[in-house]
């Protein structure tokens, strides 16, 4: 990235972003017997700098390299550093706020827990395309394809696989925005997931017979294990955008999780979102 950056030419442009939040969420380690839910809230912090590239009136690129930590105030052992960086590359199909545009971008990253168990690297790929209808209003639909690779194997029962963390996964969704004023955007986002999910909770034979990778999660307590089995996600998410002035803003996200897994599981997650957001 650093040769990339100085060689590049004149429509090459500077990015650095920053932000700093809270978060809580009503279930966090996805538990579907009430006596199994924990919930928590974080503070978290993001930085994101890196450069964007002019290609053509019609085609930008943009690559970047990202921070991320989360820090809990009970379950510590949930607490984060993530590394890892973006390249997104967006073509427009003509002139004018309402022409169509793709969007392609692959990204990686490495997350390091307090918990060793939740260690992993990850990669994503998603692919969208949108349009803006109005100077007001903007929609777009797209697919995702994740991969986690779990750093750790710590099996729970023999025979059976301890990587809990070492997931796969496949979405589509669909997302809007409008603008009420040039300082307040509104959005709204749903997405279907398909794929690998985890389970915390203490030993519970209905899951454990669904399971195919199973640890013990100290983070929750001594007597609590995760297990992953394959699960459908359904994901409603509104979130608002508050413009402090040119370069800072205010964002609050709420999200509402519902998962249909293997063996009849279901569980439900809601949680909340305020970042204050600032670029350079």
């Amino acid at each position: 990235m650093l040769v990339a950056g100085i060689s590049a030419p004149a429509t090459a442009e500077w990015l650095l972003d920053a932000d700093a939040g809270v978060l809580y969420d009503d279930n966090l380690n996805r538990a579907y017997e009430s006596a199994d839910v924990r919930a928590d809230g974080a503070v978290t912090f993001g930085a994101a700098g890196g450069w964007y590239f002019a290609l053509s009136g019609a085609d930008g690129l943009t690559l970047t390299a990202n921070a991320r930590s989360e820090i809990y105030h009970r379950f510590h052992g949930l607490n984060l550093l993530d590394l890892g960086g973006t390249a997104l590359y967006r073509h427009k199909f003509g002139l004018g706020y309402a022409a169509p545009w793709i969007l392609l971008s692959a990204s990686a990253s490495h997350d390091n827990y307090r918990d060793d168990i939740r260690d992993s690297d990850r990669v994503e790929l998603r692919a969208e395309l949108g349009k803006r209808f109005t100077e007001t209003f903007d929609a777009a639909f797209g697919g995702r394809f994740e991969r986690r690779y779990a750093k750790n194997d710590a099996p729970a029962v023999p025979r059976i696989s301890g990587k809990v963390f070492d997931l796969r996964g496949r979405s589509a969704y669909v997302r809007a925005g409008y603008a009420v004023s040039d300082q307040l955007l509104l959005g709204a986002e749903l997405a279907v997931r398909r794929g690998d999910v985890v389970a915390t909770t203490r030993r519970d034979f209905e899951i454990f017979v669904v399971s195919d990778a199973i640890a013990a999660d100290p983070t929750f307590g001594s007597d609590f294990f995760a297990y992953r089995l394959r699960g459908t996600t359904d994901t409603a998410k509104l979130t608002a955008s508050w413009a402090l002035d040119d370069r800072s803003s205010l964002n609050f996200a709420y999200t509402d999780e519902r998962t249909d897994a293997a063996g009849g599981i279901i569980y439900r997650s809601h949680s909340a979102n305020l970042v204050y957001a600032w670029r350079y």
